[in-house]
């Protein structure tokens, strides 16, 4: 079962950030857990400072850092419902280490962040702060990217989609959607991709899926299988947009490659592409 008790959420005032501040809030509501949401920030001073310029810019930093939480305090209530319980934190330091150590004291918890999902060399590219904390951790991460529209239905959960190979990451990762589809009330959509069929065998998938999901889901949720042709991401995030899907989950198995991250070529399209946040359970 997926029972977080505790939902992290770094934010650093983007509109993407805000956007992942909304679904952090809608998990923390359906499982009751707690949300923290987290600015971390460094400043290096020059090794030239004298003691009396390095004390002032300590105090400057106290000043600051007041400021810093009203603003956060106001960043906070722009993009969580009225009502909302969470807590701040600001902690100094270089803000991947700083993530990684909040993740680790959250070790029933989920992270929540938003990427900008940039692009290269046909592979994703989420940013130096999301790659660092991708390739050190294990464990559920939504990711909200760019083509995630901030509006007002953002954050409630009302269809799962979870694109399922067999495979034992695709089974870990339907519990996770299965749980979520239980705790929300909201429809489960199982689907599996072939790259070519005919009429006759797209039956007998659909018969194999029907078998695959457990009988305790569908006693607990609503399930619903879908069948498709063609390539895997282009499918999955066709069916997301159609049928309007609130969350994708899956299952992921980050490798770094010359200090950067890559996956699978259909788990990272898939982040990058989707219109919904992203749940990826990373393996080791």
């Amino acid at each position: 079962m997926f029972e977080p008790q505790r939902v992290l959420c770094p934010v650093d005032f983007s509109p993407q950030s805000g956007a992942a501040l909304r679904v952090a809030g809608g998990l923390a509501a359906a499982f009751g857990a707690r949300l923290t949401v987290l600015h971390a920030s460094q400043i290096e001073v020059p090794l030239y400072f004298t003691v009396a310029q390095v004390a002032a810019l300590k105090a400057q930093l106290r000043k600051s850092a007041k400021a810093s939480r009203a603003y956060l305090e106001e960043f906070a209530a722009q993009h969580l419902p009225a009502g909302s319980s969470y807590s701040l934190s600001l902690p100094e330091g270089d803000p991947v280490a700083e993530i990684l150590k909040a993740v680790k004291k959250s070790r029933d918890g989920i992270l929540v962040m938003g990427t900008h999902g940039r692009t290269g060399l046909s592979r994703i590219r989420l940013g130096s702060v999301m790659e660092s904390v991708f390739r050190q951790m294990t464990g559920p991460v939504v990711t909200v990217g760019p083509q995630v529209k901030l509006t007002a239905g953002l954050g409630k959960i009302r269809r799962v989609l979870a694109p399922v190979d067999f495979s034992e990451p695709a089974r870990e990762a339907f519990g996770y959607a299965a749980t979520l589809g239980e705790k929300t009330g909201a429809e489960l959509v199982a689907m599996h991709i072939v790259e070519e069929s005919s009429e006759g065998q797209r039956k007998k998938m659909e018969g194999v899926l029907c078998d695959w999901v457990p009988p305790e889901v569908r006693a607990h949720c609503r399930v619903r299988e879908v069948v498709q042709e063609g390539r895997a991401a282009e499918r999955v995030l066709a069916e997301a947009r159609s049928a309007r899907a609130d969350l994708i989950v899956q299952g992921a198995q980050p490798r770094s490659y010359w200090g950067s991250l890559i996956f699978g070529s259909t788990t990272e399209a898939i982040i990058r592409g989707a219109t919904c946040p992203v749940l990826s359970i990373i393996r080791a």
